[in-house]
């Protein structure tokens, strides 16, 4: 009779032993490290995607990427990064870039990931209709702050963001020389055709050799741009 208990706390030992083990491995496959993360196809895929300018199609992969990994602050801040700057979506890159400082609390990232927050909340202020009595100047100081915001910001994801991935991309993409206007007399307005693929950021490349003169361009247009992403095929722009 002894013996036949204990042969069955033994068989229960041996089952409990067994789930332990078959829950840590479940565990490790949600913790979302690199490993796991460059692994993952439809992250590849995403990258892949926003690295050709298909961002719509990088943002369902991406979303994919974190129902199966949600734990992956990398790809939260990628994302993040996606939406704020390519899809135009604020409210979902505050999200994101939250994800990321919960899961990495100690990233030496936190603060410029901290200052791309600040930069959203600023952008969804400016997207904002203005409701009855709001003060036109506070608005113009927030329009002005979210600018400036974006130019640092750039600046600092230079050294802060996946340097090498950066240059990876610049490699892959090619980086045209800046167009150089050369006998021009004084008074002359240069201007340019917006083609279907061009943006801001290419015609700004294309001009001066860096994606941050957009601004310029945007600021001397602005009479016809609704916004930066609202360029039309065939219209005519100032190149300052």
């Amino acid at each position: 009779m002894k013996t036949g208990i204990r042969k069955l706390i033994q068989y229960r030992v041996v089952l409990l032993a067994t789930a332990l083990v078959w829950a840590a491995g479940c565990d490790r496959l949600t913790t979302g490290t690199g490993g796991d993360l460059e692994r993952n196809t439809d992250y590849r895929r995403a990258r892949n995607a926003e690295a050709a300018g298909d961002f719509h199609v990088a943002e369902v992969f991406y979303n994919k990427t974190l129902r199966a990994i949600p734990n992956a602050g990398q790809a939260h801040l990628e994302f993040g990064v996606l939406c704020d700057e390519k899809l135009g979506d604020p409210i979902t890159a505050i999200y994101h870039y939250r994800q990321f400082l919960e899961l990495e609390p100690n990233s030496e990232r936190r603060q410029v990931v901290e200052g791309y927050i600040e930069r959203a909340k600023l952008s969804l202020a400016a997207k904002l209709p203005v409701a009855t009595g709001t003060d036109p100047g506070e608005l113009l100081r927030l329009q002005s702050e979210n600018s400036a915001l974006r130019q640092e910001n750039a600046n600092l994801r230079a050294h802060a963001v996946e340097p090498e991935r950066v240059t990876n991309v610049v490699a892959s993409v090619g980086n045209p020389p800046p167009v150089v206007m050369t006998n021009l007399p004084s008074n002359a307005v240069r201007t340019h055709t917006v083609q279907k693929s061009d943006t801001l950021f290419s015609i700004a490349v294309k001009y001066y050799g860096a994606r941050s003169a957009w601004e310029k361009i945007y600021t001397a247009n602005r009479a016809n741009l609704p916004s930066k992403d609202q360029l039309k095929i065939g219209q005519q722009l100032v190149i300052p």
